[in-house]
Parts: structure tokens; C-alpha cells; sequence
């Protein structure tokens, strides 16, 4: 029987009882052949990629050539896979390559790869298991193993291992450097060689080319750091200025975003930042802070205190100029007299009054400590204030949180028991008959 199929010439159509043939009616060359349920290309195939069943198993075909068999039992992939413009794939095993040029310099050793975009992994000769996904993606690695690049220039120049890149030339000028991962457009673009650095955001670590061992997550984080190693930033323009800067830790959306070449600040919070561009060993936890180098600072905008390192003494502004309606204080040694120095030992948490934070239903652990306490009662440190006019609004000494409990701050009668202690050097002076 003839049949005319489109426009293609003339084919044959004949069965046997148990099979169907198609065949080419000048040539006489068997086309295709089906038992009514698997169909199996057996001549030449005009498609790049030909799939087909045949006796239970599936089949990929390109240009007539089987790539891969798949059974009941698995998968058998009999030689590398490759579409339209590809060139010279010739020895490696399981390799998936597409595109212009794409991974058309693997050879012998290089196995297992996957490349997809134009002029992607273009390089790879010995290479394993990299995966290529862009234009230019991971274009220039030859034999660097278990790379991963996403985006169009992704990794581009990279001759190392075991880098992740994700992002429009993220990593794209890396070349001998191992083990960094770089997540958003352009991160970690113009890393060389330093290794060991995690960069997640747009731009972050940016002109990072030799600084190693730095973590960014944060759009623009360490966006300027060049040589600097070993910081972490963490928030939008975490980090921002720093070059060769060292070991800083910025926590917070714009925390230390000032530091250029200054080492070893630890700053948690909201734009704070070091004093300095160059300074040294800050640490903070707040909000907008000037922290200054060999300090911590605690506190809110310029409403800080802050600690020297290896002393015992919280500071605060206390400077003339900030002040007005200064007088001289009158509670002293009267006020001192009412108060009552009390020992005393905590109670356990389930004893504690239900509103209480630190109450904990039938607990019988001890709060804050067994052992028997000096100190004052916030309820008659609230009397003796009450109860003497000296006493100002802004006395601190004592206060209330929010639930309920009271609380007394120590260091707040500072100036009082120097006012006392002046008030019985003068009645001592007047008894020594001075």
C-alpha cells in the first residue's frame, strides 16, 4: 500500500501480522516500526531529540544516536546529551549540555556536568559534576569540580572548586578561589582569589577581590570591602565602607556602616557605628549609636552609657554645657538616715506573685540566687523618697516595671552620700574645734 505524508515524499506502509513499517518508498529504508504499543525509530532521525518506547524500555535519541535508556530497573546513560549548536562533546559520561558553545571542550575525565545558556562552561575539559545555568555561566573553568552557577556571567572566569554562585555576574571574576557562595546580583562580583566567603544580597561584598573567610547578608553588605577578612555583617549596608577592615561583627540594618579600616567592633543595632572610621574594639547594642573604641555602649541615639573595657564604671554625659538651672543638692546625710539596709534571701518562682515575669506555677527553684543578699526593699526605698522634699523627680534610685515589680537602682545615691559625708565632715570639723 502507498501513502503520500505531507509534503515530505513518498512512503510505505505495510504490516505483518504483528508489526507496522514505515518506509521510505525510493530507498526502501525502514523508517519506523510499532507492534501498536512501543514505536521504534530505526533509520535516521530529522529531529535533534527523538523519544520513543520499545520493548518496555524509553529512549532518548539525538540525531539518531541513543543517549539514554531507561528501564523498570533504572537508568542506563550510554554517552552525553547534547542539543542544537553544540560541537564537541566527545568523551565524558552524563554530561547534559544546551546552548551555542555550551560545555563544548569536555573530553575524558570531564563527567557528569550540566550545561544550559550560550557560551556556558565553554572551558570544562576534566571537570565533574558542575551545573552551569546562563549566558556565560561558568564559562572559563576547566577542570574545577562541584561548581554552581546560576545567571548569565555567573562564576564567568572561575578555575576553582566549589563555589555557588546565583545572580547576574555573581562571583564573575573569581579565579582560583574555592568554597565561597555568593546569592544576588553582582554579589562577590570582583572576588579573585580569596575563598571561604558567603555573600547573600544585591551587591553585597561587591569589591571584595582578596578578603577572605567574610560573611554579607544584606543588600549592599560589605559592599566596599576589598582585602578586609574575617567580618560578618548582617542587614541592609551592614559594613558598608569597610576596605581592610578586620574581625568586625555589625549586626542591623546600617550598623557600622562607617567603619573603613577600623578591626575587631562588635556592634549590635540600627546604624550604630563605631566613633571612627579607623577605631577599634567598639562594641554596642542600640539604637543609632556613636560607640566609642575600648567601649560598650548601651543606649538610644546620644542618650547612651558606656563602659571602658577592663573597669567597673558605666558612664554618661555629664558635661556643663548640656546643663542649665544647676544648683547645689540639699539631700544628703537625712535622706541616707531613712533608708534601711536589709539582708534577705529570694523567694522560689512559684511563690512569686502571678503577674510577675519570673513567676512559674508550683516552681520551687530559688529566684536569682540561694544566697543571702545585701541590699535595699524597693517599697521603702519608695517611702523614704516619698517622705523627704529634698528628693527630686529625677531621682532615679527607684522605679516600676511593667509587671508590677519594683526595682532599685544602687548607684543612683552616689551623689547623696557624698552630700551626707560632707554634712559630717563639717559637724566633725565644728566638734574637733576647727
Amino acid at each position: 500500500m502507498q501513502a503520500k505524508w505531507g509534503t515530505s515524499g513518498d512512503f510505505s506502509i505495510r504490516h505483518d501480522g504483528s508489526n507496522t513499517y514505515l518506509q521510505d518508498a525510493g530507498s526502501g529504508d525502514l523508517i519506523i516500526k510499532s507492534n501498536g504499543t512501543n514505536v521504534k525509530i530505526i533509520g535516521d532521525n530529522d529531529e535533534d531529540i527523538a523519544r520513543f518506547t520499545w520493548n518496555g524500555s524509553t529512549q532518548l535519541y539525538y540525531n539518531g544516536s541513543k543517549k539514554i535508556e531507561t528501564t523498570s530497573t533504572g537508568v542506563a546513560v550510554t554517552g552525553n546529551i547534547a542539543t542544537a549548536g553544540i560541537t564537541s562533546v566527545t568523551l565524558g559520561t552524563s554530561n547534559f549540555v544546551a546552548g551555542v558553545n555550551a560545555g563544548n571542550s569536555i573530553v575524558s575525565g570531564g563527567n557528569y556536568n550540566t550545561v544550559v545558556g550560550d557560551e556556558a562552561g565553554t572551558a570544562i575539559t576534566t571537570g565533574d559534576d558542575n551545573t552551569a545555568v546562563g549566558k556565560s555561566a561558568l564559562q572559563a573553568n576547566t577542570g574545577g569540580a562541584a561548581q554552581t552557577a546560576v545567571g548569565s556571567g555567573a562564576l564567568a572566569t572561575s578555575t576553582g572548586s566549589e563555589n555557588t554562585a546565583v545572580g547576574y555576574l555573581a562571583l564573575n571574576h573569581s579565579t582560583n578561589a574555592t568554597s565561597n557562595t555568593a546569592v544576588g546580583y553582582r554579589s562577590l562580583d570582583t572576588n579573585t582569589s580569596a575563598s571561604n566567603n558567603t555573600s547573600v544580597g544585591h551587591l553585597a561584598m561587591f569589591a571584595n577581590t582578596t578578603g577572605a573567610n567574610n560573611t554579607a547578608l544584606g543588600q549592599i553588605a560589605l559592599r566596599n570591602n576589598t582585602t578586609g577578612a574575617n567580618n560578618t555583617a548582617v542587614g541592609w549596608k551592614t559594613g558598608f565602607a569597610i576596605t581592610t577592615g578586620t574581625n568586625n561583627t555589625y549586626v542591623g540594618r546600617e550598623a557600622g556602616y562607617n567603619t573603613t579600616t577600623g578591626s575587631y567592633n562588635a556592634i549590635i543595632g540600627q546604624a550604630c557605628r563605631p566613633d571612627g572610621v579607623n577605631s577599634n574594639y567598639a562594641m554596642g547594642i542600640g539604637y543609632n549609636l556613636d560607640c566609642g573604641g575600648s567601649y560598650t555602649t548601651l543606649g538610644i541615639n546620644t542618650t547612651d552609657t558606656r563602659l571602658n573595657h577592663g573597669t567597673t564604671n558605666w558612664v554618661t554625659v555629664s558635661d556643663e554645657r548640656y546643663k542649665k538651672d544647676i544648683t547645689d543638692a540639699v539631700a544628703g546625710l537625712s535622706f541616707i538616715n531613712a533608708l534601711q539596709p536589709r539582708t534577705f534571701n529570694y523567694k522560689a518562682k512559684g511563690e512569686l506573685p502571678t503577674t510577675f515575669r519570673a513567676y512559674e506555677e508550683g516552681s520551687t527553684e530559688v529566684f536569682k540566687d540561694t544566697t543571702t543578699q545585701h541590699g535595699f526593699i524597693a517599697q521603702e526605698v519608695k517611702a523614704a523618697m516619698d517622705a523627704d522634699s529634698s528628693i527630686k523627680d529625677g531621682f532615679k534610685m527607684w522605679s516600676e516595671r511593667t509587671d508590677g515589680s519594683q526595682e532599685v537602682g544602687d548607684a543612683a545615691l552616689i551623689p547623696i552620700l557624698v552630700k551626707a559625708i560632707q554634712e559630717l565632715s563639717a559637724r566633725i570639723k565644728v566638734l574637733e574645734g576647727e
